[in-house]
């Protein structure tokens, strides 16, 4: 993330813009694209009937249902905000942006013997998926002739699907997850070209950090060992990175 900002402003600084100032003060209307890759680390906690268990089939079994996901995808959508320039080249600006996000990741591991009980085996299942994002985002930077960078933080709103599941075949199966629209913070940075036709190219390179998710697991149909009661909870830790270009109109 670093390098690629340090990149980013780096390309930005370099490009020298042709004669006459731009007006960087107005509404603008646009769309963007780009491409998302997410980092979704999944850790397990277990308890109930699990403490009558022996410390070694539960680190296992703990380790089975932890798990680091990586959620990619496209990450395309439209943007409506307001800057304003001042003389001394200072760049302000509020901007509200609604992403469609395509990012998701399914895992199946197992049967996995277990060292304890090798005629013991579990099969874990993840899976993450990330949806639509509504983002209120700030701006701050500065805008020359034709060349504006600029930091970006912000506050979204995001769609997210987790779970996980554990079965074994001795006829233990439960699964979980949570399904809703989390908070996250957005952070980044970003460059601007103005065409001095009312038209702006921009690239940004941002983070979207979702933060934990929790949830438990339930039994399923036909699961054996009901009473007494073995629990599974999770916290899901979120977050993105997003590259992308875009087109805005200022009116």
């Amino acid at each position: 993330m670093k390098r690629l900002c340090a990149c980013a402003l780096a390309l930005a600084l370099g490009l020298a813009g042709p004669a006459g100032a731009a007006d960087w003060t107005g509404w603008y209307v646009g769309g963007h694209a780009g491409y998302a890759d997410g980092d979704a680390d999944t850790r397990a906690a277990l308890g109930g009937a699990w403490n009558s268990e022996s410390q070694g089939l539960r680190n296992e079994v703990a380790a089975g249902l932890s798990a680091d996901l990586g959620p990619s995808g496209a990450a395309y959508g439209l943007h409506v905000g307001y800057d304003h320039g001042f003389a001394n080249g200072l760049l302000l600006g509020a901007e509200l942006e609604y992403s469609t996000l395509d990012l998701e990741e399914t895992r199946v591991d197992g049967p996995r013997p277990t060292a304890t009980f090798p005629s013991l085996s579990y099969t874990y299942a993840h899976g993450v998926e990330i949806d639509d994002s509504l983002a209120l985002r700030g701006k701050i930077g500065y805008a020359g002739a034709r060349n504006a960078v600029y930091a970006i933080l912000g506050s979204a709103r995001v769609d997210v699907d987790t779970a996980a599941g554990i079965g074994s075949n001795g006829g233990y199966a439960k699964a979980g997850g949570a399904s809703g629209t989390e908070t996250a913070v957005v952070y980044g940075v970003g460059y601007a070209y103005d065409f001095g036709n009312d038209w702006t190219l921009r690239a940004e390179l941002t983070r979207t950090d979702i933060g934990e998710v929790e949830f438990e697991t339930a039994y399923l149909p036909g699961s054996s060992f009901l009473t007494p009661a073995y629990t599974e909870s999770f916290e899901q830790d979120i977050r993105f990175d997003t590259l992308r270009i875009g087109a805005s109109y200022r009116f």
